[in-house]
């Protein structure tokens, strides 16, 4: 994958742990309720984002426009000044981490079913082995 391509999956970790950081902030002001679905949401989505993002066809990225990427950098800048934040980095989990607590998150939906639950456990155990 081209730098670029690298660039771009990395500014997006970034704006999905900025998100996370922020979702954080809101319920220790209450702004958001834990049981709030918009909580729940983001956290689906994360957990999904983390288990594909190394699958992400280079191709798609690639072909992701200036603006696009442009976004993406305003949004993670913006969040961080939101936040109080300068860097990141430190804050961040290594990607084994990151992936083994997006399916730990994924696994606590009570709606998943048999097979969906076995195929999470299957991921789960490889990231285990590796």
């Amino acid at each position: 994958m081209e730098k670029s391509g690298k660039d771009i999956l990395n500014q997006l970790d970034e704006l999905i742990a900025l998100f996370g950081k922020l979702r954080e902030k809101a319920t220790r002001e209450k702004v958001i309720l834990k049981d709030d679905p918009m909580y729940k949401n983001f956290d689906m989505l994360a957990g999904n984002y983390k288990m594909i993002k190394n699958n992400i066809p280079v191709e798609l990225i690639e072909e992701m426009g200036a603006p696009i990427k442009m976004m993406i950098a305003e949004m993670v800048a913006q969040l961080k000044k939101e936040l109080g934040i300068d860097d990141l980095s430190a804050e961040t989990n290594s990607p084994l981490t990151d992936e083994l607590e997006a399916i730990d998150k994924l696994l606590e939906n009570k709606n998943l079913s048999e097979e969906e639950i076995n195929n999470l456990l299957d991921k789960r155990g490889q990231y285990k082995k590796d």
